[in-house]
């Protein structure tokens, strides 16, 4: 989730031409008409299984074809999905909630695919030694930044808020130049950059002062699908989630072959793309099952969700809370692999 010399390469919300294809996926048609799906999400790493799954025949094997296109502006992909221009798009539980989501939006969560377990965090000054010195001091960061995300929460935390912050709007990829200005007392950033900013800055004693891995499963990345199309054909999103918790299963196994199979997708060296996922847990089926819903509960994600509803509204990233039950659905969760090849 970074980089500044290579922007495009790593950034997560760095902003790409609209429903740019990055590939499509899926070998010739076969006699019959195969399921599609269209997926669109942020340039990630964390989104790899799905290359991934193409590559090893998962989906082939479903009878399903999935094409694939990068674009990290909400405002791009949420309209697609909402014209049926569109059927699925991959990125956080915050983003997924924010504005302009209400609760008639369309859109159904049924699965997580990562977690970010300090990827993602927050670069302070000498200064500041605990998130409440940041009260009134200038915090940079996207409005929508898990970095900034972290912050509302753990400000939250101590009965705090981060409307007492003031909050200086960036790119996330100048961070690193911003946080050489001493006035800024923090900045949000992402991995690498997040050890380069410390390793790197002129301003001596500077740390991370917040990351991902304190508050592991708030940065949950999950698939957010088209509400009417999975409806009508949760077959089809049944097998689209059997391929890719099949390649998180190969990453567990091998992590060396999945990265080899996915960096070319992404044009990065296979070395860059493994040190970026060091900060990453993939979320298993099992995993899955236990962040879902189901009738043994809400999950780990309800708990994540409602942290969220709050942060969205601090943030002025939301006007209401919004309904788990209404947004979320594990029913595609139950024997997912019962009679399939896993």
């Amino acid at each position: 989730m970074t980089k500044s010399s290579t922007p495009a390469k790593l950034s997560k919300h760095m902003l790409m031409p609209a429903l740019v294809s990055a590939t499509v996926l899926g070998a010739m048609a076969p006699a019959h008409a195969a399921d599609e799906i269209d997926c669109v999400f942020p340039f990630w790493f964390g989104f790899a299984p799905v290359f991934v799954a193409e590559s090893e025949g998962y989906f082939a094997s479903e009878d399903l074809e999935v094409s694939t296109a990068f674009d990290n502006d909400r405002a791009n992909v949420l309209p697609a999905m909402a014209s049926g221009a569109i059927d699925c798009t991959m990125r956080t539980i915050g983003e997924v909630m924010s504005r302009p989501r209400t609760a008639d939006t369309t859109g159904t969560v049924i699965g997580t695919i990562d977690v970010s377990v300090g990827a993602d965090g927050v670069v302070a000054g000498p200064e500041i030694e605990t998130v409440a010195d940041l009260i009134g001091q200038n915090f940079a960061g996207e409005i929508n930044h898990p970095g900034t995300t972290l912050v509302a929460h753990a400000l939250a935390q101590e009965g705090l808020s981060i409307d007492d912050v003031n909050l200086q709007l960036i790119a996330t990829d100048d961070s690193m130049a911003v946080f050489e200005d001493d006035s800024i007392a923090a900045v949000a950033t992402w991995e690498p950059m997040m050890s380069s900013i410390v390793n790197g800055t002129s301003r001596e004693g500077a740390r991370i002062l917040l990351s991902s891995a304190d508050y592991e499963g708030l940065i949950t990345d999950v698939i957010l699908v088209r509400t009417e199309d999975y409806e009508e054909n949760p077959e089809k999103y049944a097998k689209f989630l059997r391929g890719i918790y099949r390649a998180i299963d190969l990453y567990e196994a091998d992590p060396e072959r999945f990265v080899e199979i996915a960096a070319p997708f992404f044009d990065v060296p296979a070395d860059e793309m493994s040190e970026a996922l060091e900060g990453v847990l993939y979320t298993s089926y099992e995993e899955l099952v236990s962040y879902m819903p189901s009738a043994d509960g809400p999950g780990r994600l309800k708990e994540v969700f409602d942290a969220f509803n709050e942060i969205n509204i601090s943030l002025d990233l939301a006007d209401a809370p919004l309904d788990y039950d209404g947004l979320v659905s594990g029913d595609l969760l139950v024997d997912l692999f019962e009679g399939h090849e896993r």
